[in-house]
């Protein structure tokens, strides 16, 4: 899937997310917890990979399992 497409379908799934969805993004965002890549851009104030840069408030919606370190199994 090409990355712009990606991000897109992201950002528009987050704004109205269906259960199933949801459910999958929750668990992602559970292993984002945890892992050391996840940052806090104090001056912007919210969370991203450092590993990719992407906000993860959206990324854990990404139609696609698109963890750049394959922690998702999801």
């Amino acid at each position: 899937m090409n990355k712009l497409v990606e991000i897109a379908k992201a950002w528009i799934i987050a704004a109205d997310p269906s259960p199933e969805e949801e459910k999958k993004a929750l668990s992602r965002s559970k292993i984002c917890d945890d892992c050391p890549e996840k940052k806090h851009n104090d001056h912007l104030k919210f969370f991203y990979c450092d590993e990719c840069g992407c906000p993860l408030s959206k990324k854990i919606y990404s139609p696609i399992n698109s963890c750049p370190l394959k922690k998702w199994k999801i």
